[in-house]
């Protein structure tokens, strides 16, 4: 109820403006401004009460006419939510041709015209303007809010977990790009006498697949995950050669 009785509310005001807006700007027609400054100085504030009451009586008289057209205008705005203005101008722009075509048709045989171009321009004006002000008054906030929707049904495929270490001893890599890796410049710790003292490593080369023997019954492998210096990882060899003697 309360809704109701605020978009009625923000209608008529709407609706107050627009005709005002409307036959201020007929009457401006009427008075051009450039006529109304050519006047002394002395008359300006007669001049301004002056249009300003011509304005407020052709506004009732707007209001009276339009009342009908606007009802229908702003309802079917405020029903399919229309808050864009071209139809807004496009409404006061109509309905201040059928002013005008209300106005040609009342009018008495012998007596001067309406029909001319002026008088047409200053309806259209008058009506694009009151579709502006209603607008901005009431027309842009029309129908219901939009609403805004939580899209929380998106799911986010998570990475899968970094492998975490067994025991404190033992720990696993994981090189999210090893390519990365190949390509920066190897860093040498020590120094260089060091470095020329260190065992060259010496590739061998592939043997073929029926020459690769595996491990006999009895044999037990040996898995180092994480040496870490040369030396533990010669102590392992070690221990795996005597193992193998023994067996």
């Amino acid at each position: 109820m309360l809704r109701l009785i605020t978009t009625l509310a923000r209608v008529a005001f709407g609706f107050a403006l627009a005709s005002i807006a409307a036959g201020l700007v007929t009457v401006m027609f009427v008075d051009t401004p450039v006529d109304v400054l050519a006047q002394p100085a002395s008359r300006l504030p007669q001049t301004a009460s002056q249009t300003l009451d011509l304005a407020l009586l052709t506004a009732t008289h707007y209001g009276i006419f339009s009342a009908a057209f606007v009802l229908i205008a702003a309802g079917l705005g405020e029903w399919l939510s229309m808050r864009s203005l071209p139809f807004y101008l496009i409404a006061g722009v109509g309905i201040g041709l059928l002013g005008f075509i209300a106005q040609f048709s009342s009018e008495v045989a012998g007596q001067p015209t309406i029909l001319n171009n002026y008088a047409l321009k200053a309806f259209l004006t008058a009506g694009f303007f009151g579709g502006f002000v209603y607008w901005l008054a009431s027309g842009q906030f029309a129908g219901r809010a939009p609403e805004v929707t939580d899209d929380t049904t998106s799911t986010e495929v998570a990475p899968p977990p970094i492998p975490q270490p067994e025991d404190d001893n033992e720990a696993d890599v994981v090189i999210d790009n090893p390519q990365q890796f190949e390509d920066e410049p190897r860093k040498r710790d020590g120094s260089i006498l060091s470095w020329l003292k260190r065992p060259r490593r010496q590739e061998a080369e592939p043997l073929p697949a029926d020459e690769i023997e595996g491990p006999e019954d009895g044999d037990e492998a040996v898995i180092v995950r994480n040496p870490g210096a040369s030396s533990t990882r010669q102590n392992a060899f070690d221990a795996a050669k005597t193992s193998d003697e023994e067996a």
